[in-house]
């Protein structure tokens, strides 16, 4: 029967083979060509087509390796990827992408060989480039990109990272990117401060832009220096830009869904100008100084559903009111005391920072379907400050998840939970997560009191990243054993923890759902990053 199966699936048309090798991982799509004759076959005529310096040679760019060893690899590395290449064009076969990771060292890769490469990829009607060419530190050899790469009318997709240059040749040259729909350039070197400008004006059709971290030749003495500016306009079909690195930006696109902002960090003044696209529905932005962003600029895109704030200086208390915003989300945004929200319609709202005891956090109009996720990293000596943090969220039954890591960096003893107590119900949450636990055992205890005053959770997840969080797990392993023994953890006369409505515990491992608790603990030596989850009955 299954022999039956597997050659009904062989006989399917060829495209919708290539349709299933290209939702497969590369390394499990390489797997199919020892299923059958027709899987091989179909594997030689597969049309997007992956090379990779460090997979063929199996290290990693900084593993070293002797120099005759590292030879007869790469030789063996270039005559792999002509041969593919030529076989593609002598069988007159498409090559729908062609990806070329170079991340060790190229002492014998010649930049020739990669340029015909490419225009082999080209001859065959490419339509996705991703090259990237990474060189060990020290080395500054560019790559100039091939002119066939510019002439390629196929061409739909470029992606270029790395130390790959465009000549500034290129950007007078007569053809155009007439099919272009995408264009993503990291680490890139440009000929000048205007050349990105006018390789855009070039593209008439491009959808998406990224263009992170790139460098010009400087007009002076020629050194390198970061791409300071970027003017775009006059591009009808833009839905969606990223951009990083550079500190004047400037977009006129009426079509941008999407845009994605961070400058240098806070090193230097920055500006940015995209009102005149009202039909914003993403805006990101990370390092950037927004005190006046929510009030000026924000109600000027009426479309907007998605706003993520990273790493930004903020007031101290901002108000955030929209009807058509669905996600929101703050991340490590420094002086924030206090957030107002006003969004009928939100969906999720996530919320990263440090510490247990600011900001404020307001839903004056929330939807049914609203989750808020919260994750901090707080000191244990500030964990008391968890139940006011908790409480300070309103209304308090929209917490739909906590995830918090739990650093000693004072070094203090164990603290009284009842010296900082504030008396209120639990706070019930759908799950929470601990990755970090204090490394000095004797705070366990005091942990745990904390944690069982501050929440009610339906299920908690302990992973093991630090050092102390395989002896946290096992002690909150056997807390939660004996917990008919009659032990309680309420710390408080006029509180009682939700600990005594507790009915049964439910535990699953991430490795294995059926492995005993001995083995997973013994298994934390070899396997970091594993988890452990509790489902708590009442």
């Amino acid at each position: 029967m299954e022999e039956l199966d597997q050659d009904r699936l062989s006989s399917l048309p060829k495209i919708i083979l290539h349709c299933i090798l290209s939702k497969l991982p590369e390394k499990d799509a390489t797997r199919t060509s020892v299923l059958s004759k027709a899987w091989l076959d179909t594997w030689y005529t597969f049309p997007i087509l992956s090379f990779s310096t460090s997979k063929f040679m199996g290290m990693s760019p900084l593993q070293p390796m002797e120099d005759s060893e590292k030879m007869r690899k790469m030789l063996g590395f270039c005559d792999y990827v002509k041969k593919t290449i030529l076989r593609f064009r002598d069988q007159s076969l498409t090559i729908k992408e062609f990806k070329l990771h170079v991340n060790s060292e190229l002492g014998h890769i010649s930049k020739e060989d990669v340029d015909i490469w490419i225009k082999l990829a080209c001859e065959c009607g490419v339509e996705v480039i991703d090259y990237s060419q990474y060189i060990p530190v020290g080395r500054c050899r560019y790559h100039v990109l091939p002119i066939c790469a510019i002439e390629a009318k196929s061409i739909t997709k470029l992606v270029l990272k790395g130390y790959i240059k465009i000549d500034p040749t290129f950007i007078n040259h007569s053809f155009m990117f007439t099919s272009l729909r995408v264009l993503s350039l990291q680490q890139v070197l440009l000929g000048d401060q205007h050349a990105i400008d006018q390789l855009i004006s070039f593209c008439p059709l491009i959808e998406s832009i990224t263009l992170r971290c790139c460098f010009v030749i400087g007009s002076g003495d020629g050194t390198m220096e970061k791409l300071k500016s970027l003017s775009i306009s006059g591009i009808q079909k833009l839905e969606s830009v990223d951009v990083v690195g550079i500190n004047d930006v400037s977009i006129d696109a009426p079509s941008l869904e999407t845009l994605c902002y961070s400058p240098n960090y806070f090193a230097a003044p920055f500006k940015i100008d995209f009102d005149r696209c009202k039909n914003l529905k993403e805006l990101c932005m990370l390092y950037v100084t927004t005190s006046t962003f929510l009030t000026e600029q924000f109600p000027k895109f009426p479309f907007l559903e998605i706003l993520k704030l990273s790493y930004c200086k903020m007031s101290e208390r901002i108000n955030i009111s929209s009807v058509r915003l669905k996600v929101l989300e703050l991340s490590n945004c420094s002086n924030l005391k206090g957030v107002n929200i006003d969004a009928p319609n939100l969906l999720s709202f996530g919320y990263i920072g440090h510490g247990a005891s600011e900001p404020t956090i307001s839903f004056l109009r929330n939807s049914s379907q609203l989750e808020v996720n919260i994750g901090i990293h707080v000191d244990y000596v500030y964990l008391c400050n968890l139940r006011k943090f908790m409480q300070n969220i309103k209304p308090n039954n929209v917490l739909t998840s906590l995830a918090l890591s739990i650093s000693n960096m004072s070094n203090v003893d164990a603290l009284d939970p009842v010296a900082s107590h504030v008396s209120f119900t639990p706070t019930s949450i759908k799950h929470l997560t601990i990755s970090h636990f204090p490394q000095n055992k004797y705070l366990f205890s005091s942990v745990v009191k904390i944690l069982l005053a501050s929440c009610c959770p339906e299920t908690i997840s302990l992973r093991v990243i630090n050092s102390g969080g395989k002896e946290f797990i096992e002690f909150f392993y056997e807390m939660l054993m004996r917990r008919k023994e009659g032990e309680c953890f309420c710390s408080f006369h006029d509180t009682k923890c939700w600990w005594h409505d507790l009915k049964d515990v439910k535990v699953t491992m991430k490795m294995d759902e059926n492995v005993d608790f001995k083995t997973f603990l013994e298994s934390l030596d070899l396997a970091p990053y594993e988890s452990i989850s509790f489902r708590l009955d009442f």
